[in-house]
């Protein structure tokens, strides 16, 4: 096993990361029974797939679009359309601060004429983004030629390139971070998950099939090995959420049909445990102990990661792939539920309930 290279952090870093999770005593935790829903706004997408991302630091949501994308805010039931260069259609968006995002291409390889296989040459996008109330002014920029599904972290940008993960500084200076495939950062801390296949595409490398794995490295040389893990998330407490996939992924239908699990790895030597039966898509609250899923065909569930396993709560019975805004104040969810035809987002403005706990 290779393990991935990570950007150094700071002494001052490491301290407020261990000083952070090193705290003990009475503190407020959020309660998933007291999480109610004080409002709903909604967006048409011109796309069944329009993954979704919300602005570190704003409500601005960033989807993909018919031969580019959208910038949807709240308020004026503003959503604004870009065509990309070349009308190319935008994949895995994300944002990298409040006024940058950064897109792909749909594929990480593409097989050419004498049945080669090559990295895609759509390469890495940069569109900044100036917001001043009304609407959004935008610029593009060239970051690499190559790379797929990119995934931020401070001042780099983890993708992949082939079965190699690589790490892209702002000059667009890449770094060959080892072999493997879907690089999950840790923001803010030393840690990193990938996994050993692919997910979702061919296996042109390897070969091995089956479930795969997934390896979460806490800090170099302590590895977490999750056997058919996937949708790797860190918490903010330093832990890792992910899927679990109980049958070895079909060729002919969606991953997620043989049936999976959401665990949670709290930290280095401690057993996964299974936090939510039948769902998929952990998202992490910014904040809190707590994660929102999608629970199997009931909808968007809230489970509570302080004393698992608890029965997730059902906030909503519409919608997959839940996601967070900056503060846990949002939550949005895809409506997929007319097949063939574009998805429509969701967006729950929720009201909290804090429950004082010592620990």
């Amino acid at each position: 096993m290779h393990c991935p290279k990570l950007p150094a952090l700071s002494l001052l870093s490491v301290l407020l990361i261990s000083a952070v999770v090193g705290c003990s005593g009475p503190r407020t935790v959020l309660d998933p029974d007291g999480v109610g829903i004080i409002r709903t706004y909604q967006f048409s997408c011109t796309v069944a797939d329009p993954q979704p991302a919300w602005n570190p630091q704003s409500e601005l949501i960033v989807v993909r679009s018919v031969g580019g994308f959208a910038l949807l805010q709240e308020g004026r039931g503003r959503q604004e359309y870009f065509d990309s260069l070349e009308s190319r259609q935008t994949w895995f968006p994300a944002w990298i601060n409040r006024d940058q995002f950064i897109f792909g291409p749909q594929r990480n390889v593409i097989t050419v004429g004498d049945g080669r296989v090559v990295p895609a040459t759509d390469g890495l996008t940069l569109v900044n983004v100036a917001d001043n109330g009304l609407k959004c002014e935008i610029t593009r920029d060239k970051l690499s030629p190559i790379g797929f599904a990119p995934r931020p972290v401070g001042e780099f940008v983890y993708a992949q390139v082939d079965d190699t993960m690589i790490i892209l500084d702002r000059e667009g200076k890449r770094t060959d971070a080892g072999q493997g495939f879907a690089p999950e950062p840790q923001i803010g801390g030393p840690g990193i998950c990938w996994r050993d296949v692919p997910l979702g595409e061919p296996d042109h490398w390897l070969g091995k099939g089956g479930r795969g794995t997934l390896f979460i490295r806490w800090r170099p040389g302590q590895v977490t090995e999750v056997p058919g893990g996937c949708q790797a998330r860190w918490t903010p407490s330093g832990g890792v959420v992910c899927t679990v996939m109980r049958a070895v992924p079909s060729d002919t239908k969606p991953w997620w049909t043989g049936g999976t699990d959401v665990v949670y790895v709290s930290g280095p030597d401690v057993a996964p445990l299974v936090v939510a039966k039948d769902a998929r898509s952990p998202a992490p609250h910014p904040r809190e102990p707590l994660i929102a899923v999608a629970d199997g065909a009931a909808g968007v569930s809230l489970v509570s990661l302080r004393k698992p396993p608890a029965a997730p709560q059902l906030l909503t019975a519409i919608g997959t792939d839940p996601l967070w805004n900056r503060d846990g104040s949002r939550l949005l969810a895809i409506d997929r539920s007319q097949e063939g035809q574009p998805a429509v987002i969701t967006v729950y403005v929720l009201k909290e309930s804090l429950t004082t706990l010592t620990e």
